[in-house]
Order: C-alpha cells, then sequence, then structure tokens
C-alpha cells in the first residue's frame, strides 16, 4: 500500500484477564464482593472456612514445641555426659598415679630385701596392691572409653531431634500458608468479572473464584490487512476512536505486530497445497498502545469495538 494513515474497523479494547482461583480446597464461609465490582489489590474476595487449617497450624506448633524439647534434652544429657567423662577421665589419672607410686614403692622394697633390709611380705603386700591397681586401672580405662562413646550417640542424636525441629519447622510454615490461602484476595487494582462460587459451596484447589481485569491497563489490538502494513512501523503515531464515545479520540502509537496471520493461529490452519486455490487477502494483528485516553480511562473495558487510524505517511517499505 501507499503510504498514508491506515485506517481499520476490525479492531478491539483488550486487557489483560487475571482468574483468581482457590490455592487450598474447602467450603467458602464468605464471598464479600460483587459481581463486577471494582476492588483493590489485596481486597478479600472470598474466604474458605479456615478452623481445620487453624488446627493444623496449632498441631505444627505442638510438633516444634515437642521437637525442640527432644532436641533440649538431648543436649543436656550430653553436657551431663561430657562431665561424667572427665570424672571417668580423672578417676583414670589418679588410679595411674597411683599405679605409678606403688611401682617405686616396689621397686624400693626389692631392693631393700636385696641387702636384707626388709622382708619378702612387704614386697609381697606392695605387688598385689600393683596387680590390684592394675586390673582398677584397665576397668576405670573401659568406663572411661564407654562414657565418651555415649557422648557420639548422644550427639548423634541430639542432630537427629535438631533435623526433626527443622522438619517440624517446615509443616508449621507450609500450615501457616495454606492457613493464609484461606483468604482469597484480589492479585491488583481492577474489576471483578462474575462470581463463579457462593458461601456455602465446596472449592477445589485451583477451582476459579472469579476473574480479575486490572483496568485501565488496555490497549488496541487492530487486525490489519497485509497490504496496508508496507508502510507501518512500531512507533508511529495511531489515532483510536470507540463506538461507545462518538467524537472522542484516544492517542496512542504502534507497540507490536503479530508474528502470523490470524489464520495461522486458528485451530485447522488452511492448507492450499491440494484443491482449488483462491487467494484472499489476509490480515495481521497490531497492538496499539494507549498513550492519552482523552480522559476516559476509567471507562475503557476489553471488548470494545474501535476504530483505528495508524500515521504511515513517513514510513519506508
Amino acid at each position: 500500500g501507499a503510504p498514508g494513515w491506515q485506517k481499520t474497523d476490525d479492531a478491539y479494547l483488550q486487557s489483560d484477564l487475571t482468574p483468581i482461583a482457590a490455592k487450598v480446597a474447602g467450603y467458602v464461609r464468605a464471598v464479600p464482593v460483587q459481581d463486577f465490582q471494582r476492588v483493590s489489590a489485596g481486597q478479600l474476595v472470598a474466604q474458605i472456612v479456615d478452623d481445620d487449617y487453624r488446627a493444623s497450624v496449632a498441631q505444627a506448633e505442638a510438633g516444634v514445641a515437642a521437637a525442640k524439647a527432644q532436641a533440649a534434652a538431648l543436649q543436656a544429657q550430653a553436657a551431663l555426659q561430657a562431665a561424667n567423662v572427665d570424672a571417668a577421665r580423672a578417676v583414670v589419672a589418679a588410679t595411674s598415679a597411683n599405679l605409678a607410686q606403688n611401682r617405686r614403692d616396689l621397686a624400693r622394697q626389692q631392693r631393700l630385701l636385696a641387702i636384707g633390709s626388709s622382708s619378702t611380705e612387704a614386697s609381697e603386700k606392695l605387688a598385689t596392691t600393683r596387680d590390684q591397681l592394675t586390673a582398677q586401672l584397665a576397668q576405670n580405662r573401659a568406663q572411661a572409653e564407654a562414657a565418651s562413646r555415649q557422648i557420639a550417640v548422644l550427639k548423634a542424636q541430639e542432630d537427629q531431634a535438631k533435623a526433626s525441629e527443622a522438619a517440624q519447622e517446615a509443616a508449621l510454615q507450609t500450615a501457616r500458608i495454606n492457613l493464609g490461602y484461606t483468604r482469597i484476595v484480589a492479585p491488583a487494582d481492577g474489576v471483578l468479572g462474575q462470581r463463579q462460587v457462593r458461601p456455602g459451596q465446596y472449592v477445589a484447589t485451583g477451582g476459579q473464584i472469579t476473574s480479575l481485569i486490572p483496568l485501565p491497563r488496555v490497549w488496541v489490538i487492530a487486525n490489519y490487512k497485509e497490504t496496508q502494513l508496507t508502510h507501518m512501523a512500531v512507533g508511529e503515531k495511531a489515532e483510536v476512536r470507540v463506538d461507545t464515545f462518538p467524537g472522542r479520540v484516544l492517542h496512542g502509537h504502534v507497540q507490536a505486530f503479530a508474528p502470523g496471520s490470524g489464520a495461522q493461529y486458528a485451530l485447522l490452519p488452511p492448507d492450499n497445497a491440494t484443491g482449488n486455490f483462491t487467494k484472499v487477502v489476509q490480515r495481521i494483528a497490531v497492538k496499539v498502545a494507549v498513550d492519552d485516553a482523552d480522559g476516559l480511562a476509567d471507562r475503557l473495558e476489553p471488548g470494545m469495538s474501535v476504530e483505528v487510524s495508524v500515521d504511515a505517511r513517513d514510513g519506508r517499505p
């Protein structure tokens, strides 16, 4: 086509459509909004009965408390056992010192016995004591070693209790999140569609509550003939006239072109490889951003019919 204003009335306002769905299942307690009501981000749209979810939070809190108590008890046992190990090692040290002293005394008695200055009875008594101390030292060392191994066992149990505590904390966090999900709120400012649920109705996870159109964020989809796009480019000025508001002109610009014709996105795209062929001019969707709504921003709604004119006078093919 030649440069100039390119017009089409095959155009409509569009906007995002956000489904609002339940993230947890349950019976609906309240739906404090109406169809087509304007709402703010975070405003309550529906409330699911939360008794079960509150009970789950309480149960998870009890689980966390029990896990913490168990971890603390094992930690205290480990500390007590460490003291027992220290005491056992002290006994080993004392017995070892006594044995060393006994051996020195025995050696001295044996020297005295050799020169006739001591009796055999004294040496035998010290030897008996040596044997007793040797046996006692072995027993004390075994007890100290067993006490040390018990610390390792308690440490492993304590680590397991801490892991259980972390799992209970995660379960509590999940329970609290699910409780929060019983409050279904608007994700953004906008206008609601029709309500899909009513109080007392059961809703499954993922069940739709309503939908939200984040007005006034609207744009235009204009379906131009392919022959009109020759000189059209992104950024070119556009004028939009809404059928609902005769005489009013909205100003915008070309934002993007669809990557294919409308026929390519059809459920059954045409196949021209067989049979007779009749050439049909294709239409390409052009997205036009609305920069100036001429004071009508709050009244523009998706689906409204519009007429679009794009200033392609300076465009190059």
